[in-house]
């Protein structure tokens, strides 16, 4: 039985590729800066997922959370590396440089003769499994990790209350030969994607056309900055990203996505509908009454964008 009747709190697992573009970690900070939510733990996907655990697991210590190892501590699992596509993995390089030395950053262990991938895997199944109808998967990374557990576990599709997934271009925007634009998401694991948006699992996707009509700017990163160390931890980050492709302002994907769990009015949802996703990770909505998955067609950019930095902060001051 969900324990949100009790609690009034979303319980959420989250499975992410944080390190590469800051939005993951400006995610994570909103989970623990919103009062709605309980973080039940965290799997991180693609690449170096160990890397990118630690990180997860520094910036949890940052946040004052505790982490893997501390009594009542979120566990930190990371998952599966290699896309199930083949697909090279794209790394921007700088993932974790700016937290300092993370081999001190503990992270959960695997069970015993489990490799990583099926151990976040099977932490993700049993973890919806042991609250049927009770756990939101938000997934803002390729989709490598959520489709290794529905292989392994098939219910767990029916066990989550809801998928909630950042990923594609919904808006038909193609490129210049004429096909589907394709989104970082859904491209990095295509086989993945397919796989995970047609499992019948009740399903939210923000997509690009949505996430990038909300802006953080550079007074949002000083505040943010300002806000102790988590903050400036953040804001680093931040900064780190905006000049690695020369822009003053930034696109806050994931936390916005993030939002349809603890303010989902900034956000309009389209109809349910099923998806077809190609080999290259380019997707299609396409409206039926007897499909689980519903996109976002809108968005309150300001609202939005407010609510964001404002849940940053009170993680960031929280900490502080």
């Amino acid at each position: 039985m969900s324990t949100e009747h009790t609690t009034g709190r979303r319980r959420v697992a989250l499975d992410t590729d944080l390190g590469s573009d800051v939005d993951d970690a400006l995610a994570l900070a909103l989970l623990l800066g919103s009062p709605e939510v309980e973080l039940l733990g965290v799997t991180t996907v693609y690449g170096d997922t160990g890397l990118r655990a630690r990180a997860t697991s520094r910036l949890l210590e940052l946040a004052g959370a505790p982490g893997p190892g501390a009594p009542g501590g979120l566990p930190v699992r990371a998952g599966a590396g290699a896309p199930l596509s083949g697909a090279e993995v794209w790394w921007a390089g700088h993932e974790g440089t700016l937290l300092g030395d993370l081999a001190t950053a503990p992270t959960t262990p695997p069970a015993p003769g489990a490799g990583a991938a099926e151990d976040a895997a099977d932490w993700l199944a049993a973890t919806a499994a042991a609250d049927r109808g009770g756990v939101d998967l938000l997934a803002i990374g390729p989709l490598t990790q959520v489709a290794t557990a529905l292989r392994r576990h098939p219910g767990l599709a029916a066990d989550l209350r809801s998928l909630v997934v950042m990923g594609g271009r919904w808006d038909g925007a193609r490129e210049q030969d004429g096909r589907l634009e394709a989104e970082h998401n859904l491209r990095s694991d295509a086989v993945a994607a397919a796989e995970v948006l047609a499992c019948g699992a009740p399903t939210l996707v923000v997509g690009l056309e949505v996430t990038q009509q909300v802006r953080l700017e550079t007074g949002d990163v000083e505040r943010i900055a300002a806000a102790g160390p988590l903050g400036a931890a953040l804001a680093a980050q931040v900064r780190q990203w905006w000049e690695l492709w020369d822009e003053p302002w930034g696109v806050p994907h994931d936390p916005v996505t993030a939002l349809l769990l603890v303010e989902p009015g900034v956000l309009e949802l389209g109809p349910p509908g099923r998806v077809e996703v190609d080999a290259r990770g380019a997707a299609v909505h396409v409206p039926d009454p007897a499909g689980t998955v519903r996109v976002a067609v809108g968005v309150d950019a300001a609202a939005a964008a407010q609510a964001v930095v404002r849940r940053v902060l009170a993680a960031c001051r929280r900490a502080a």
